[in-house]
């Protein structure tokens, strides 16, 4: 695809949506009793005084003693890549520091790291090409489809970098297979944003979702590996809806079915919860809610008038990472605390 036409496509999607006027959102009710049921000893982890602007899109590595994000460093614009051990809680750099960098996932095994990053873009020193992967614009938040996105292994402190997608399209909201011997992405290499997966060497690229004026993405796979769960604006554009599909790309179904933005979908490892990011109750602030893909039961998590979304479950399920801004620096930084499955939805 030419980059010229690469460059021009844009989606309200991420960390990072856009305020609509005029629509009608459930009811605003911020009760921290309510949250504290379920979401216990919170405690913020990342701090502006770590020279971070922001960070958000944490993810465990396997043991869930360490945590891999995403991070934009103090006076720079673009999203880098750090690791951080939850008990030290020295975060490391360990994307190159050049171009943009989003979504980075522990293979299963612990021993290698997959993110996506634009540092190899030819073009990444013409200032008329903007590397900043989320812009705002006129008060709202755009996530651009910066080409030269791919996808890249690398080992857990950076070194030994390959490169598993080529080219001037946008590669990227990566993550393994429960086996390790998958990676589902999404890209826009066809022309249009859709669901991908490819063996964990870059060989074998089989596509999932087939739109071509839409967009998919942020998918997973389910922990048996049998099912991927990701995000579409197929009903309405810009208003993501959640979507579960089985991993060769058959039986589709729609899961959420409401007026506003539901995105970040991600598994508890029972297999029948997911936790999702969603602007239900106003697009000035998201919250996170829970539901149950088998019995569509929802129930919302947390409650707080700003930002909470991004949620990723502990490998053992008891945890809960997330990026919110309830810190006193009221900016987008990343939050662990002790999970409890609502007994709704068990």
């Amino acid at each position: 695809m030419p980059a010229s036409l690469i460059k021009k496509m844009k989606i309200g999607i991420g960390l990072l949506i856009f305020a609509l006027i005029g629509t009608t959102y459930a009811q605003e009710v911020f009760n921290q009793e309510l949250e504290a049921i379920y979401l216990k000893n919170i405690k913020q982890l990342t701090f502006p005084s770590m020279n971070f602007e922001k960070a958000g899109e944490a993810y465990f590595s396997p043991d869930d003693k360490d945590i891999v994000f995403q991070a934009v460093p103090t006076g720079q614009q673009n999203y880098q890549i750090y690791s951080m051990n939850l008990r030290e809680n020295v975060p490391a750099m360990i994307s190159t520091g050049k171009g943009a960098c989003t979504c980075a996932y522990f293979r299963p095994d612990g021993h290698k790291i997959i993110f996506a990053s634009s540092h190899e873009d030819p073009d990444l020193s013409d200032t008329n090409r903007s590397s900043n992967p989320s812009s705002q614009q006129s008060g709202s938040y755009k996530w651009d489809l910066t080409p030269y996105m791919n996808i890249y292994e690398a080992n857990c402190d950076g070194s030994h970098l390959l490169p598993l997608t080529k080219g001037s399209a946008y590669h990227a909201e990566c993550a393994y297979s429960p086996d390790g011997m998958k990676i589902v992405y999404a890209s826009n290499e066809d022309g249009s944003m859709n669901i991908y997966t490819m063996n964990a060497d870059g060989s074998d690229v089989q596509q999932l979702t087939h739109t071509t004026q839409f967009y998919n993405g942020g998918p997973f796979f389910s922990p048996d590996g049998s099912k991927i769960i990701f995000r579409s604006d197929r009903q309405r554009p810009d208003y993501l809806q959640i979507y579960i599909i089985n991993s060769d790309g058959s039986n589709e179904q729609q899961l959420t079915f409401n007026e506003a933005v539901n995105w970040a979908p991600y598994w508890h490892p029972n297999g029948k919860i997911i936790a999702f990011t969603t602007s239900l109750h106003g697009h000035r602030h998201y919250e996170i809610y829970l539901l149950n893909v088998e019995t569509g039961v929802q129930s919302r998590l947390t409650h707080c008038s700003v930002f909470d979304g991004l949620p990723v479950f502990s490998n053992d399920g008891t945890k809960l990472l997330w990026t919110s801004k309830r810190g006193i620096d009221n900016t987008c930084q990343i939050f662990i605390g002790d999970f409890i499955v609502p007994p709704e939805l068990n």
